[in-house]
Formats: structure tokens, sequence, C-alpha cells
């Protein structure tokens, strides 16, 4: 019955193959990560910087998107410049901005931090576990944070009505399944256990 029960787990050597393909899958999928946290955190700086000093560029709004105008570009008709809204409005706007880009940041971040354990062999450990959770909670703030942010914006009197958009709901569902997979994880890091305790 024993030889039964210790079968239904994969030995420590029947599972070294594996463990070694996720390290080296995990390698370029950190290096994406970073790159990507590193691109929005600079497009983001980029942004707020355009925001507050314009002069080269500016930030122009409208109930359906909002622009970036670079250079002698005309702006879109209709459209209001961040800089000309009340600083109440401009103050909210910006917490918005940085809200959601904050939020797509730490994703990536804390994704890139999960790869990081894959590539040194850490698969079923809490720390993997705990980036998951992190990169799920903040990718589901990001897809959250436009309608949420919404009545604040209409209150100070923001011209920005664009808080539905189609990849909102594609990284709600990505953010609820990472949460799932963390639990994945958990009962993995359970099994392990006991076999070792079998063994």
């Amino acid at each position: 019955m024993l030889d039964r029960v210790v079968e239904l787990y994969a030995s420590p050597e029947a599972r070294a193959p594996a463990r070694e393909a996720i390290r080296r899958l995990g390698l370029p999928f950190e290096w994406l990560f970073a790159a990507l946290f590193a691109a929005t955190m600079f497009a983001g700086a980029a942004v707020l910087f355009f925001a507050a000093l314009p002069g080269f560029g500016s930030i122009w709004l409208e109930p359906s998107n909002t622009w970036l105008v670079l250079g002698r570009d005309s702006p879109p008709a209709g459209a209001t410049q961040f800089n000309a809204l009340p600083w109440l409005t401009q103050l909210a706007g910006a917490a918005a901005f940085a809200t959601i880009f904050g939020s797509l940041a730490a994703s990536f971040y804390f994704l890139r931090a999960l790869f990081r354990c894959y590539r040194a062999g850490d698969v079923f450990g809490a720390a993997p576990q705990r980036h998951m959770q992190a990169a799920a909670i903040a990718l589901i703030v990001f897809a959250l944070s436009p309608g949420a942010l919404q009545p604040l914006l209409r209150a100070v009197g923001s011209p920005d009505r664009a808080w539905f958009h189609a990849h909102s709901v594609a990284v709600l569902i990505m953010g609820a399944g990472l949460l799932v997979f963390a639990r994945v994880i958990a009962l993995g890091r359970e099994i392990e256990g006991e076999t070792k305790e079998f063994v």
C-alpha cells in the first residue's frame, strides 16, 4: 500500500529535468518583465513631466481619450489642455494616472520577481506564491482603477470620460487567474512537503 502512495508523486530525480527546464525559461521572462517595468516607469514619468511642464509637449483631454501633443502638432478638436484645468482637477488626474500606471508597473515588477524565483529553482516556495499574488492584485487594480476613479474625476470637473477599455476585461481575467495559480502553488508546496515525509 505504501508503494502505491509513493508512486503518486514524482521522485526528486524525476522532477529534476522539469525543474531545470523551468530554471532555463525563468531568465528570458525575468528580463522581459524587467524591461516592461522600466518602460512603464519611463513612460509614466514622461507623461507626468509633460503634464507638469508643457513646452515641447503637452497633455490634452477629451471625453473619449487623452492625447500627448508634441512639438507643433495641433491638439485634437474640442480637447482641453491639462494645465488649463483647475489645480484640484489636475491633482486628481495626476493621482488617478499614477494609480493606474503604478499598478501596471507593479504587476511587471512582481512578475519579474516571480520568474527570478523560478530561475533560482524555487517553484513551489512561499516567495513565488507571494509574488504571484501581488502581481495578480496589481493587475486587478489596473483593470478596475479607471472605472473606480471615474466618480472622483467627474466630481472635480475632469473632461476625461474614457473609463471602460476592452483590454481591462482581459487584464481582470488574467489577474483573477493568477490568484488561482497562486493557490495551485500553495497546493504544490503541500504535496511536495507530504512527499518528503513519505520518503
